[in-house]
């Protein structure tokens, strides 16, 4: 600009120059970079050179005159560190062990029973990967194949998990390399769900991949096949089960031993039961197998009635769903298909599944109840839920669990001894096997008692087991967590008093609402709570 207006021959001399002095000033600054490595150290920049720390943790304390916060007192007990349950999947190379040859699902075993595709398996998962593990291998050591099982990864932690950077204690941990180990299939959440908001992604899940019957499991079960036959204990969680006919009774209730003529797995009498129901009802919405521990779902019924109700996130959105299905002539039967336990606890080695003769059965809970100090006596007995293997078996185990040295086999021993050990009892034929799954079966059903002890209180001691993580991504206070969900909880219930005008979940039973009816009825009960 300072140019415009000079003569036109001085302005032919300037810009030549000028512009050889800007490319010399160019190569002196490239010579300076590359002979100095401080150089740049010299230039001043943004931050002072800093990061800007918009992700780094760091402590802003407030600058003003306000009295420091109140804080709470430090817990005093906090559940042990868990550890994880199946240790033999840890190592990078480390592979699963075979199931049970009886239990290996024929190819195509769907299309026997008329079946056009796999009918996929969803399992939840928000919190407590020991589990998960455990549920996991159970259906996978029952007979269910892994391709048709999909974990449903609804941690809120988006790719944490997926990249490893969350750990064990980490309540959200998920490991993808032992899942993937397994053969199952992880489909994550975009972001933290509901259960009810769960229940309609793999509703939308269903849709998007043209599966018009599914089924779901909770993660806090331990499921079997009818291995050693007929099974007459009625477990906790288990209903009056629904039968067509006599015929059919007998035929669920008196089910062959594995090996033997007429045998099916869990995951074979699930197939079974989706095509018999299919034969049998046009209009049916659930068929559950403990409840909704295992369920079997028609995706039309729930899109004929609006899906679950997302504003009840937790307790009640059942009780809604169930209702409003009945109402519009839908049909839910509970049925039978295997051994279902709903558990609070973890088997302390999840090979044991794979009737692994080096292990004995036996559970640990992850999340005790402090025990009130006692003076010690010499002939104390321990309690009888603790009584999970006697001297003997202890002794015996302590000779097959030491190496040369009186050390813990490392896990390559294990492996080797293990693939000894299933040779030689595949070679002994399915008595053996059958043997330790009545072992097995006999610690699955003190899991369950256990869950219900405490007249029911301790259901959910479980979901409170793990406290770590504290400085990861996405990090969430574990008793914040668990205080926000009982919070949720009781809104959730709250929706479903006013939007049916009842307290109860006998919406069906105990009324003469209809479906058209919900937010449209005044409050059915008395009003000593009127005044809240």
């Amino acid at each position: 600009m300072a140019l415009l207006g000079t003569p036109r021959g001085l302005r032919s001399v300037v810009l030549p120059v000028g512009l050889v002095a800007f490319t010399l000033a160019l190569l002196a600054l490239y010579r300076a970079i590359g002979s100095n490595g401080n150089f740049l150290q010299s230039i001043s920049m943004i931050n002072g050179g800093r990061p800007d720390g918009a992700g780094a943790h760091r402590d802003h304390r407030p600058t003003n005159t306000h009295p420091p916060p109140k804080y709470k007192p430090t817990p005093t007990y906090l559940a042990p560190s868990v550890t994880d349950p199946f240790p033999l999947l840890t190592t990078p190379t480390a592979t699963p062990p075979p199931i049970p040859e009886y239990n290996v699902p024929r190819p195509g075993l769907h299309r026997e029973y008329g079946l056009s595709y796999m009918p996929p398996l969803f399992i939840g998962f928000t919190r407590q990967w020991p589990m998960l593990i455990q549920c996991v291998v159970g259906y996978l050591t029952a007979g269910w194949p892994p391709e048709s099982i999909f974990v449903v990864e609804n941690t809120g932690v988006q790719d944490s998990n997926a990249e490893g950077r969350l750990s064990l204690q980490n309540p959200f941990y998920l490991n993808h390399a032992t899942l993937r180990k397994l053969g199952v299939n992880i489909i994550q959440t975009p972001v933290l769900l509901s259960f009810s908001q769960m229940q309609n992604f793999f509703l939308s899940t269903a849709h998007a991949r043209s599966w018009p019957y599914y089924f779901y499991s909770h993660q806090d079960v331990l499921v079997f096949s009818f291995e050693d036959g007929p099974d007459t204990i009625k477990r906790p969680g288990d209903r009056d089960w629904f039968f067509y006919d006599e015929q059919d009774e007998a035929d669920i209730m008196r089910p062959a031993t594995a090996g033997r003529d007429g045998y099916r797995t869990i995951y074979e009498n699930c197939l079974r039961e989706l095509n018999r129901t299919l034969e049998n009802e046009k209009r049916w919405a659930f068929r559950w197998f403990q409840y909704d521990h295992l369920t079997l779902v028609n995706r039309a019924a729930l899109d004929a009635v609006g899906g679950w109700d997302s504003l009840m996130p937790y307790y009640g959105s059942d009780c809604d769903m169930n209702a409003r299905l009945e109402m519009d002539g839908w049909t839910m039967r509970h049925r039978r298909v295997g051994i279902i336990n709903d558990v609070s606890t973890v088997l302390e080695n999840i090979a044991a599944l794979y009737r692994d003769p080096n292990i004995s059965p036996k559970f640990v809970d992850p999340n005790p109840i402090p025990k009130v100090e006692e003076t010690p006596k010499e002939d104390k007995e321990p309690p009888e839920e603790e009584q999970t293997e006697s001297p003997k078996d202890a002794h015996k185990e302590d000779k097959v669990d030491k190496g040369n040295n009186g050390d813990k086999p490392t896990q390559q021993q294990q492996r080797q001894r293990w693939d000894e050990k299933t040779k030689s009892t595949y070679g002994m034929g399915v008595a053996k096997a059958v043997e330790y799954f009545r072992e097995l079966v006999n610690v699955g059903n003190d899991m369950g008692a256990h869950k219900y002890r405490d007249e029911n209180n301790a259901r959910n001691s479980w979901q409170s087991s793990q406290h770590g993580g504290a400085g990861e991504p996405y990090y969430y206070n574990a008793e914040g967590f668990s205080k926000s969900f009982w919070i949720l909880a009781e809104a959730g219930r709250e929706v479903f008093r006013q939007k049916w005008g009842h307290r109860d979940c006998d919406l069906v039973e105990g009324t003469a609402l209809k479906l058209e009816d919900q937010w449209r009825v005044e409050q059915d009960w008395g009003d000593e709570t009127a005044s809240s």
